[in-house]
């Protein structure tokens, strides 16, 4: 069994499973509780267009509306699973993207686990020897 720390957690990867501890539910219900805040406040801005016509709440009510909703559509999408089978992954990926690196988990039924927070190179080494290759 291998633990390696990460900035809030830890995840171990056992013969079978991998084992997450994370408050990644905690943060799945806040992307789906602002999203879906932000995707009505568009579609109210869009309402106010149509009885006032001003063309300024018509696009920022779309982006807005529409950018989050894409958001709480990938949300979605993704798991907040704490103990995943090896039988039911796909590939495991260390990704970086602005300074934060985070490992992809990505599972056969196509949803998708990631894991935030991670810097830990000795993780990262162990993920790009052991699994990047599958």
């Amino acid at each position: 069994m291998q633990t390696f720390k990460l900035i809030k957690g830890e995840i171990s990867f056992d013969r079978d499973k991998i084992i997450i501890v994370d408050d990644a539910k905690k943060q799945k219900r806040l992307t789906l509780t602002s999203s879906s805040m932000w995707t009505i406040f568009g579609i109210f801005s869009v309402l106010r267009y149509l009885k006032t016509g001003d063309q300024f709440l018509l696009w920022t009510g779309l982006v807005i509306g529409l950018g989050h909703f894409f958001i709480f559509v990938l949300t979605l999408s993704r798991t907040a699973q704490s103990e995943i089978s090896l039988n039911d992954v796909k590939s495991v990926k260390a990704r970086q993207r602005f300074n934060n690196k985070f490992l992809d988990i990505k599972l056969k039924n196509n949803r998708l686990r990631r894991v935030i927070r991670v810097d830990n190179s000795e993780l990262i080494k162990y993920i790009e020897t052991n699994y990047e290759t599958k």
